[in-house]
């Protein structure tokens, strides 16, 4: 349950945050009286309180890629290449590629996880960040989303290594927790669980619930370091397993395609180094899982909420102060309008502001102005409380109010790249519904008794 507007609101000052009572659920009230469970639960509740709805809106996604520098093949590591426009079609964008693995592509690997149009790596277009509001929500119940965001939403990921030869500088043990937390990509909802009752193997393997991959590399003797990329692992197909996609340079695949192809997230991953004739080979066995076994099943690398800020100015702040206001703010909060100034107190700083305040009126057009500080935009602020320094800025005291409001957040949600932003979000919405209407249902089947203590 959450409360209404004004009692949902935390009044931030300089030096504390005065924190306001939220109705999360019922027992918030119910022993805080005398009398019968009905009467302490019924007259405690205030009348304002209303119950959790929560409203989702404003939804933003954006690609990880956006704003990088075109990416080139060289010597098996993406470089930058300022030189390089990027390709306006797909045949130029594979031409390029080629003439760049030509050029000493070390790893054959990179080349075939392919390039966007834009230059980067295919399998990179899952890293996306989805931010969104949500509103009319008490604080459980949206860390109740965000846990089950970080938790519960199934992916795939490396479980079980089969090392045949590993000669490299690595500990098979710890070559083993590295792989587990590559990850991988794979059709997550065609896949079943591993169970006590259907546990799996490399002498067994069920293409039901295991994606096997392979690596085989072989060191140079001439070369002193030869490194091992997360590129070089290789999906090998197991019978049941055809309608799986591996087309990561298909541009003419459907989203559905996309959804079901299998590929490594992020083929630059060091593994290991190998030296002159050393050797590894390895099988791997990818499962699904949930974050709340093993951080490696997370889909998110950071998920998290923060309260909206609610910024209002009680009085007019105009002139100096107000441009003082302006640049005493880091993040840009406040801004600046120009109004009619009624004291002219200085003739000529009242020269140097006239300008024209609207194009249909030579009557405002000849009046002197000044400027007012407005809010741009509230939830740019960080709470860094430089508007609230008095000490500083004496002419600001008791006009400026900063409040955080409890029942309404905003969500940032950061993918891994196992699984699209939008497809994280579905899910988990799915997943919160089941949670609420089983969590429902046994308050339904569940038969209270008891005695009041007093």
């Amino acid at each position: 349950m959450s409360t209404n507007k004004s009692s949902s609101y935390m009044q931030v000052t300089l030096n504390r945050v005065d924190n306001t009572e939220t109705v999360s659920s019922p027992h918030t009230y119910a022993h805080s009286g005398g009398g019968s469970d009905a009467q302490m639960g019924k007259n405690n509740v205030p009348a304002t309180t209303l119950l959790d709805r929560p409203q989702i809106s404003n939804l933003l996604i954006t690609s990880a890629m956006v704003g990088l520098p075109i990416a080139s093949l060289e010597n098996g590591k993406w470089r930058k290449q300022p030189n390089i426009v990027a390709p306006s079609s797909p045949e130029v964008a594979q031409v390029k590629l080629e003439d760049m693995v030509g050029k000493g592509g070390a790893l054959g690997c990179f080349a075939s996880q392919g390039l966007t149009s834009e230059g980067f790596p295919r399998t990179t277009r899952r890293v996306e960040k989805l931010s969104f509001d949500m509103d009319a929500v008490s604080p459980p119940i949206a860390n109740l989303f965000r846990r089950v965001i970080t938790t519960e939403v199934p992916t795939l990921a490396f479980d079980r290594v089969l090392l045949y030869e590993n000669d490299g500088v690595v500990l098979d043990e710890l070559l083993s927790h590295r792989l587990g937390l590559v990850p991988v990509a794979g059709p997550v909802s065609l896949m079943e669980y591993i169970t006590e009752s259907s546990q799996a193997s490399f002498q067994s393997l069920d293409p039901k619930r295991v994606l096997l991959f392979e690596l085989e590399a072989e060191a140079e003797k001439n070369v002193a370091v030869t490194p091992v990329y997360s590129g070089q692992l290789r999906w090998v197909p197991l019978p049941g397993q055809e309608g799986f996609q591996q087309r990561p340079n298909d541009l003419s695949a459907t989203q559905d395609d996309e959804d079901n192809q299998v590929f490594v997230v992020h083929p630059d991953i060091l593994l290991t180094k190998l030296g002159p004739g050393q050797r590894l080979k390895l099988r791997a066995m990818a499962v699904k899982g949930i974050g709340a076994v093993h951080t490696k099943w997370s889909p998110v690398s950071a998920c998290y909420y923060e309260m909206k800020t609610s910024i209002e100015l009680t009085e007019p702040v105009v002139g100096k102060a107000a441009e003082e206001l302006v640049k005493m703010c880091p993040k840009g909060v406040f801004g600046l309008v120009k109004v009619p100034k009624e004291d002219m107190e200085d003739e000529e700083e009242d020269a140097k502001l006239r300008v024209g305040l609207s194009k249909d009126s030579e009557e405002l057009s000849t009046k002197p102005v000044s400027v007012s500080a407005i809010v741009l935009d509230g939830n740019k602020c960080t709470i860094s409380r430089e508007c609230l320094r008095t000490d500083l800025y004496p002419e600001l005291e008791n006009k400026v109010k900063i409040q955080k409001n409890k029942t309404s957040v905003r969500f940032h949600i950061e993918s891994v790249g196992q699984l699209r932003s939008v497809q994280i979000f579905r899910t988990a919405l799915t997943l919160f519904a089941e949670r609420v209407r089983y969590l429902a249902q046994v308050i339904q089947d569940t038969e209270v008794t008891g005695t009041v203590l007093e």
